[in-house]
């Protein structure tokens, strides 16, 4: 376990063989892997307080015995959640004639047999062996006892890190220590090291060495009720200075220091696999975003677990984005972001559904082309593979474009290389006057007219190649486009999602990229009426070309605009 501080939350985490707790502002939630393969999620309140946060020594104490008590609340919340996997029939047995679960006969047969072991092995054979090699007793047989000690326990642990049934514990620990090493909110979690010196497990182990050297280097011997309270102050003492110690190399910029402490994270850390960094992930998302929530039924897949899964998957294909999430998510049930916020599970269906499209999204095929449509300006625009996806810098084409038509009494707006409809469409919704769209591409229109009937909207649609299948005298107050841009050279340097799903027809500029912006300028002088506007969305670096172009065809009050990235992105001319 580890915690964090951020804003004053304080969180703790706990490994266990089935997945990770975490312990936050009065709650504890769990997510685990159940005897069926699936994700399970719960959480619980505690009456657990963190007060003495800031004090020295005291925080130590604090972080123990507080960690102690979240421990137990965490097996607790695990053991409602978790089907009994124990096929001893003697474990059932005695479960069954004591009327407890057999997991808790495990741990309390466990315990005892850890005494048993610890009182043999631990305290009796170091006594004897450093009798061997020093009789005269003191403060030199203390020392060799507690050198014997903590070189028994280290091995221990060594021999419990190869241990299957340990190999759980300690690989959702490693996923624990790679959150705290991310800072929580990145999502490479795989690149971070599993090691982390605050981590719970380490702290007791590293607490367990110190006082077992330090009271048998510190030995009195006066009477057994004495040496009892003597070494639970060393304890303690040892667990107050094992947490400052430990604290101090967390925050240190010594690379080394830091190095040091995978002596004893090493025993109890393991690098998790992609299933267990999913369970970590599950239980963050899920004490963060849904607490208070109710429970989920056990036949649906909680939100959180949905959400780590689909976060693993994208990660792996370096193409993770929140915003796509959220629309697969909102898109497969119907929904609005909004709504997607307060859904605490999802059907097996659903599931299936959601997964698929994140596979297919992972693979570098756009969410338009997943879904068939796209948002645009509060309109559903329907694509396929004929037509270029409308991408969210178009919008303040559109912004930019309606603005002007508010100084025109019913303007006449033509959208050049139309595709989809999609500025057309938007236009004609927010615009009282009359808008057409032209494209050469028949297909291109058979999409337009698909999204102008579904959307009701007023909308022209001509096929023609620019302004050639028009009448000679046909004029406009507002000409748009936003035409193909790239260099032919680039196309192939493109993006998969635009190279394989966009069309080379909506894509390619020739050359340099310019040639719409060359023919367009040139055809609109003679098709626009007196004052008259000329507007463009361009290609990065394209802006002042195209606007040297425009002012050498006589356009005039010439301007450039920036989309949401800075990036120069809308060029725009009025004709004299």
């Amino acid at each position: 376990m580890f915690f964090c501080v951020n804003n004053l939350v304080v969180k703790y985490y706990f490994p266990s063989s089935s997945g990770v707790s975490v312990y936050s502002d009065g709650q504890v939630t769990t997510a685990i892997i159940d005897n069926h393969g699936r994700k399970r999620v719960g959480s619980a309140k505690t009456k657990n307080k963190i007060i003495f946060w800031n004090f020295f020594l005291l925080r130590g104490l604090q972080y123990f015995f507080c960690g102690l008590i979240a421990q137990f609340n965490a097996f607790v919340l695990t053991e409602k959640m978790h089907t009994d996997l124990s096929e001893d029939k003697l474990l059932k047995k005695v479960s069954e004639k004591l009327n407890i679960a057999t997991r808790y006969v495990q741990l309390i047969t466990a315990s005892i047999c850890g005494l048993i072991i610890g009182f043999l092995v631990f305290d009796l054979l170091p006594t004897y062996l450093a009798g061997l090699i020093y009789e005269e007793g003191g403060v030199v047989q203390g020392l060799i006892i507690g050198l014997i000690k903590v070189a028994m326990i280290f091995i221990t642990f060594l021999f419990l890190r190869f241990m299957p049934f340990m190999q759980g514990l300690y690989k959702f620990n490693g996923g624990c220590n790679q959150i705290i090493n991310s800072g929580e909110k990145s999502t490479q979690i795989s690149k971070f090291s599993p090691h982390y010196s605050l981590n719970y497990l380490n702290f007791l182990v590293f607490s367990l060495l110190l006082s077992t050297f330090v009271i048998h280097l510190t030995s009195i011997s006066v009477n057994f009720y004495m040496n009892a309270i003597y070494n639970f102050l060393i304890l303690l003492g040892c667990i107050s200075i094992s947490y400052e110690i430990l604290w101090a190399i967390s925050v240190t910029k010594q690379r080394w220091l830091k190095d040091f402490v995978i002596l004893t994270s090493f025993l109890v850390a393991i690098k998790p696999n992609l299933s267990q960094e999913e369970i970590v992930r599950t239980t963050l998302i899920e004490n963060t975003s849904f607490k208070g929530m109710e429970e989920v039924e056990q036949d649906k897949i909680p939100m959180s677990a949905l959400l780590a899964e689909m976060q693993t998957r994208l990660v792996q294909a370096d193409r993770y984005e929140k915003s796509d999430v959220d629309w697969i998510i909102a898109t497969v049930l119907n929904k609005n972001r909004a709504e997607v916020k307060l859904v605490r599970a999802v059907s097996p269906k659903e599931y299936r559904e959601i997964m698929r499209a994140t596979e297919r999204r992972a693979k570098g095929e756009p969410l338009s082309s997943i879904f068939g449509f796209v948002d645009f300006y509060g309109l559903r625009i329907e694509i396929n593979k004929k037509v270029l996806s409308p991408r969210m810098e178009t919008e303040l084409l559109v912004e930019e474009v309606i603005k002007q038509a508010k100084n025109f009494k019913k303007p006449e707006i033509c959208d050049l290389c139309t595709g989809s409809g999609a500025i057309a469409i938007a236009l004609a919704k927010n615009v009282e006057g009359k808008i057409c769209g032209i494209d050469i591409s028949k297909s291109a229109l058979q999409v337009a007219e698909l999204n102008v009937k579904k959307q009701e909207a007023k909308v022209e649609l001509i096929e023609s190649n620019l302004f050639d299948n028009l009448k000679k005298n046909k004029k406009f107050d507002i000409i748009v486009s936003n035409p193909p841009y790239i260099p032919s050279k680039e196309i192939e340097k493109l993006a998969v999602e635009v190279r394989k799903f966009d069309p080379r027809l909506a894509l390619d500029g020739g050359d340099d990229g310019l040639d719409f912006y060359r023919k367009i300028v040139l055809a609109s002088v003679t098709r626009l009426n007196r004052q008259g506007y000329l507007y463009f969305e361009v290609g990065k670096g394209q802006a002042d070309k195209v606007r040297k172009l425009m002012k050498e065809s006589g356009f005039i009050d010439t301007k450039i605009i920036k989309d949401y990235n800075g990036i120069e992105r809308i060029v725009y001319g009025k004709i004299g």
